[in-house]
C-alpha cells in the first residue's frame, strides 16, 4: 500500500509540473517573442529548465499546498450558501 502512494504522489507530480511547466513558459515565452521558430525554440529550452524545477517544488510543497487548498475549500463551501 505504501508503495502504491508513493508511485501516486511522483507520478501526480510528475503530471502536474510538467503541465505547468510546459503552459507557463509557452504563455510567457510567446508573450516575449510572438508566434515563431525562436519561440519554439525558446519554449523548449524553458520546459527543460522549468520541469526539473516544478517537479522538486511539488515534491517539497505539494502535499502542504493540497492540505492548505482542501482547508480553504472547507470553510468558503460551509459559508456559500
Amino acid at each position: 500500500m505504501m508503495y502504491r502512494q508513493r508511485l501516486q504522489r511522483l507520478s501526480g507530480s510528475l503530471v502536474m509540473s510538467t503541465f505547468m511547466s510546459a503552459a507557463l513558459s509557452g504563455v510567457f515565452s510567446l508573450l516575449e517573442f510572438g508566434l515563431s521558430i525562436q519561440w519554439l525554440q525558446v519554449w523548449g529550452q524553458s520546459i527543460l529548465i522549468g520541469l526539473p524545477i516544478a517537479f522538486s517544488l511539488d515534491m517539497v510543497f505539494g502535499d502542504k499546498l493540497r492540505f492548505l487548498s482542501g482547508k480553504l475549500a472547507d470553510k468558503a463551501a460551509s459559508v456559500w450558501p
